[in-house]
């Protein structure tokens, strides 16, 4: 088939991250705009080609000094003092997926794992 077709994204919140959906705790308590779609710029050429949706994801300033002017998004510091707030917020989140059934429960600690690693990745 050839014509034109519409890219739809979701709507994004003040973080840019999807409105809709399942928030895992990366996504409900973020360290960072995450997206599971990624548009090419016409500039970087082939704009005219379908592209796979890849993902972005753009880190929160560490700190509200390190924030850039034009970033509304508050630092990392702003919202998690230490790594122990985060974690506790992150597994808080998982325990909440799994109270709604959204998360199994012997996934929870995956979970809570895996948004450790995002922690020390980013912060560190």
């Amino acid at each position: 088939m050839q014509g034109e077709w519409p890219l739809l994204v979701p709507q994004v919140d003040a973080d840019g991250l999807d409105r809709g959906g399942i928030r895992l705790p990366e996504m409900s308590v973020p360290l960072a705009t995450i997206t599971g779609w990624n548009l090419r710029a016409p500039e970087r050429g082939a704009s005219e080609e379908m592209v796979e949706f890849l993902g972005s994801i753009w880190p929160f300033a560490k700190t509200k000094a390190e924030r850039a002017a034009n970033d509304s998004r508050p630092s990392i510091a702003e919202r998690y003092p230490t790594r122990g707030d985060y974690m506790k917020k992150a597994t808080a989140a998982a325990d909440d997926l799994v109270k709604q059934r959204y998360l199994l429960p012997q996934d929870r600690d995956w979970a809570v794992e895996r948004a450790g690693k995002l922690w020390d990745a980013i912060v560190h």
